[in-house]
């Protein structure tokens, strides 16, 4: 399974496509509030999940382009991009759930902890590692001779 997705990751990312579409639609109202020192970053899931529906879409053209031109990309690289993409997506997804690190009371009184913000921040950050490494992946491949 994992070879097939590494041999043809653009179905995988055209695959992710009418999922997030669909998860787009299911998530209703919740959104994502990002509060910067004092400024504040309001995004719905709709509007987010829709934005990843084509940014998946994009990454999926490029590995299309690359199978066209019959230019394989490294699978190295195509293996690490998937991977730290399946991350960012993981922490996006289960943000909410990350709230018992650093659990703290005071006086027995038990503490709630939000870090739903630092997890989007990591995820963003991931994401955009991913994107660094895809990037590096399609140009290499597409401007190297092949072999």
């Amino acid at each position: 399974m994992v070879k097939k997705i590494i041999a043809k990751p653009h179905l995988f990312f055209f695959g992710l496509v009418p999922i997030f579409i669909l998860i787009a639609f299911l998530s209703g109202d919740e959104t994502i509030d990002i509060n910067i020192h004092a400024t504040y970053f309001i995004i719905t899931n709709y509007h987010l999940y829709l934005f990843s529906a084509v940014f998946f879409a994009m990454i999926g053209i490029n590995y299309f382009s690359l199978d066209w031109t019959e230019k394989p990309p490294n699978k190295w690289l195509t293996s690490i991009h998937i991977l730290l993409q399946l991350i960012a997506l993981f922490l996006l997804l289960t943000k909410h759930l990350w709230n018992w690190i650093g659990n703290q009371s005071y006086e027995g009184i038990q503490m709630i902890n939000d870090n739903s913000n630092i997890v989007i921040f990591f995820s963003i950050l991931i994401f955009f590692l991913s994107v660094f490494f895809h990037l590096i992946n399609f140009f290499t491949s597409l401007f190297l001779k092949k072999l």
